[in-house]
């Protein structure tokens, strides 16, 4: 069993209309027919070159609200480029409600890797919690390059059915909405190149569409004794 890091239960489980887990794809076909669709695949085949597996789902309706961060640190250093990230908007977003944000051209900058934030930790904070741990030194970081290349911050504030299809390297945040609890409908969805994530089962093609990793994880962290929704 591959169990996700229990980071992702603070930016899932206290979403609310959402599933707590990461991985509800794997459950529901639903979800499935929408994050595999076909054209949506051959797109991300196109950008990173090979097929994309899907492997991380965030289906809460209020911003993540987490601060400034790249993708391509918090996978294993195998996975490189070969990854994308891709946000759908369920409904019309409002500025108030924490639009997804991103720094234009940041994927261009000096990498951050998982390695340099792990020796910049302390040992006690090296466990699967440290992602979280990460963004006390990086924010700051963060902030300050985009203070010092002078760039812009762009809200996405896309309507209904519009998609957004970032690169691992992308600066980008959750913004903190302006009105606590405001609904900002959105379906989030990281995928990995199938050939670059041996430590995960093998992928599943969906009907003719995408590929899915089949993932499992230990439900009992997200829901408690029972079954799950």
């Amino acid at each position: 069993m591959i169990q996700y890091e229990e980071c992702w239960m603070e930016s899932n489980s206290s979403r609310p209309q959402g599933w707590p887990d990461p991985v509800p794809y794997t459950r529901h076909p639903e979800l499935r027919n929408i994050l595999c669709y076909k054209p949506l695949a051959d797109l991300l085949a196109s950008l990173i070159e090979e097929p994309a597996g899907l492997h991380l789902n965030l289906t809460g309706w209020v911003s993540t609200e987490r601060d400034w961060h790249q993708d391509s640190y918090l996978n294993p250093p195998w996975v490189g480029d070969s990854y994308a990230a891709v946000w759908i908007a369920f409904a019309d977003i409002h500025p108030d409600s924490g639009p997804f944000q991103y720094v234009p051209g940041s994927h261009r900058w000096p990498q951050v890797t998982r390695q340099k934030i792990m020796n910049a930790l302390e040992p006690d904070q090296r466990d699967h919690r440290w992602p979280k741990f990460s963004e006390i030194i990086l924010s700051p970081l963060f902030e300050a390059e985009i203070e010092k290349r002078q760039v812009s911050i762009v809200s996405h504030l896309p309507s209904r059915g519009d998609l957004l299809v970032w690169n691992g390297r992308l600066l980008h945040r959750g913004s903190r909405a302006k009105v606590p609890g405001m609904e900002r409908r959105s379906l989030i969805a990281h995928y990995s190149g199938i050939n670059h994530r041996h430590e995960m089962p093998a992928a599943v093609q969906h009907d003719d569409g995408g590929f899915y990793f089949p993932l499992e994880t230990d439900l009992n962290l997200y829901y408690g004794e029972g079954s799950p929704n």
